[in-house]
C-alpha cells in the first residue's frame, strides 16, 4: 500500500535550486567516471599488495608502528563519532538541485525520472526525499503479484484520487524476477510510467537491476541520474565531514604500520593521502562500500582511556590530540577455493535483484533447493552475503570481489 510521509517541502520562496554538499552531486548515468588510481607503477604495486590483504613494508624499515594484533576495533559508541552511517539528507539536498528544474516546470513529455544507485551509495535516500517532497511511496508487488502479472499492483498509484500528486518507487529492483513469468509486471510498469499513464514520478533503482532492465526495455533514458563517483578529494571532504568534531580537539588517523597521518581533522593539509585514492579506487567511487571499509579499518590502542576535555582552549593554537589507528590489512573476506558456476549464477541473481528470499533461488536459477542453502550458507561463513529485510544480499566489503568475479567470467555487470 501508499505510504504517507511528512508534509510536503515547502518550495514557493525558492528562486534559485537549493545548495548541496560539495562533495554530493547527481549526473547523468553516462557522465559516471570511476577513480582511477594514479599513473605511477610504485603506488599501483603497492595497491595489488593491498588487496592481497597485506600492505607490504620496506624490508629496509623499522619496525611498525604499531603491533595489530595488540589494537583492538573501535567500539561502535567511538564509530558513531567517527564515521556515522552517511546521513540521507545530503544526498536529499544534491538531489533537490539537480531535480529543481523538472519539479518546477513539470514537463508533459517527461514525466517520470530514474535514480541509480551502486549497492549500498545512500540506501534511504529517496523514502526521505519522498517524505520532503509529500510524494506518495510505492510499495513493491508481492513475489506472487509479480509472478502472476496481477495489474491490481497499479490500484496504489495516485492518479484519480490526486493525478497530480508526485509519487516515489524507491526501488525498482523488486518489481520483477528473471524468470519467463517474472517479467511481465515490471515491462507493464515502465511503459505506462515513461506514456505518463501513471502521472509524475521519480524511480529508483540498483545499478545491477539497471543493467539488466535495459537490455529488457531498450529505451533511452539520458536523464537518468546518478550520485558522481567519490575519488579521493571527494571522498577525503566525506570521510572529514563525517566526523562529529569537538571544540579544540584534533583526531589523527594514522597508518598502523608507517604511523604517518592518512587524515587529520582539523587540519589546513589539501593534499589528500594515497590511502584515500587507493580507497576511492577500490570502491569504484561508492562512499557507501568506502565508508564500510573505513569503519572497518579503525583502530584503537588496548585499554586506551578516553581523555576529557574543556570546553576551552588550552592555549591559542594548542588542540588536544586523539590517536586513530588505521589498520594495513585490508578488512575483506575472500571467495571460497571452490567457487564454482554454481555460486556465481547464485551471487549474480542476488545483485540482479537487489537481494532474493533463499526461497525463490530455485525457481529462477537451475539448482536444487539444498544445492542453493548450502551455497547461501558457504557465502554467508565467508562473509561475502548476508540476510537483510528477509533477503539474502551481497555484503558491503564483499561487493568488490563478487563484481570481479562475475566479471572475470563475462556475466554482466552494472555500469560503474
Amino acid at each position: 500500500m501508499t505510504r504517507s510521509d511528512s508534509p510536503r517541502h515547502d518550495r514557493a520562496d525558492e528562486e534559485h535550486p537549493p545548495e548541496s554538499p560539495s562533495f554530493w552531486s547527481f549526473v547523468p548515468i553516462g557522465e559516471y567516471q570511476p577513480p582511477g588510481l594514479p599513473a605511477s607503477s610504485a603506488i599501483a604495486d603497492a595497491w595489488a599488495s593491498f588487496k592481497r590483504l597485506l600492505r607490504k613494508v620496506d624490508q629496509s624499515s623499522l619496525q611498525p608502528a604499531r603491533d595489530e594484533a595488540k589494537l583492538r576495533a573501535l567500539p561502535e559508541v567511538q564509530l558513531e563519532h567517527l564515521a556515522p552511517p552517511i546521513d540521507p539528507t545530503e544526498p536529499a539536498d544534491a538531489l533537490d538541485t539537480a531535480l529543481y528544474d523538472w519539479l518546477d516546470n513539470k514537463p508533459a513529455d517527461w514525466p517520470i525520472r530514474f535514480v541509480i544507485g551502486q549497492p549500498y551509495a545512500h540506501p534511504e535516500l529517496l523514502p526521505l526525499w519522498a517524505a520532503r517532497h509529500g510524494a506518495a511511496v510505492i510499495e513493491p508487488p508481492s513475489v506472487e503479484q509479480i509472478l502472476d502479472g496481477d495489474l491490481d499492483w497499479f490500484d496504489q498509484w495516485p492518479v484519480d484520487g490526486n493525478p497530480g500528486r508526485l509519487w516515489v518507487l524507491p526501488r525498482l529492483a523488486h518489481c520483477y524476477l528473471r524468470h519467463t513469468d517474472g517479467l511481465k509486471l515490471v515491462r507493464t510498469l515502465l511503459a505506462r510510467a515513461e506514456a505518463g499513464e501513471l502521472g509524475r514520478g521519480v524511480i529508483g533503482c540498483d545499478s545491477w537491476a539497471w543493467a539488466y532492465l535495459m537490455h529488457l526495455w531498450p529505451v533511452p533514458h539520458p536523464g537518468a541520474l546518478t550520485a558522481q563517483a567519490f575519488d579521493g578529494p571527494r571522498l577525503t571532504r566525506l570521510l572529514t565531514h563525517q566526523i562529529k568534531r569537538r571544540p579544540h580537539r584534533r583526531v589523527r588517523f594514522r597508518n598502523a604500520s608507517t604511523g604517518n597521518d592518512i587524515l587529520s581533522v582539523p587540519s589546513d593539509d589539501t593534499e589528500v593521502h594515497p590511502e584515500i585514492v587507493r580507497l576511492a579506487a577500490h570502491t569504484r567511487g561508492n562512499p557507501g562500500t568506502a565508508l564500510t571499509y573505513w569503519r572497518r579499518s579503525l583502530r584503537t590502542e588496548p585499554h586506551e582511556d578516553v581523555v576529557e576535555t574543556s570546553d576551552e582552549p588550552i592555549s591559542g593554537e594548542v588542540f588536544d590530540e586523539e590517536d586513530v589507528w588505521v589498520s594495513a590489512h585490508l578488512n575483506e573476506p575472500l571467495l571460497p577455493n571452490e567457487a564454482d558456476e554454481d555460486v556465481a549464477l547464485v551471487l549474480h541473481a542476488l545483485l540482479l535483484h537487489d537481494g532474493l528470499p533463499a526461497a525463490l533461488l530455485p525457481t529462477l536459477l537451475p539448482l536444487t533447493h539444498d544445492g542453493c542453502l548450502a551455497i547461501l550458507l558457504r557465502l554467508q561463513r565467508a562473509r561475502l552475503i548476508a540476510q537483510r529485510d528477509e533477503r539474502w544480499a551481497v555484503t558491503a566489503t564483499g561487493y568488490s570481489s563478487v563484481r570481479s568475479l562475475l566479471a572475470g567470467r563475462d556475466y554482466l555487470t552494472d555500469g560503474f
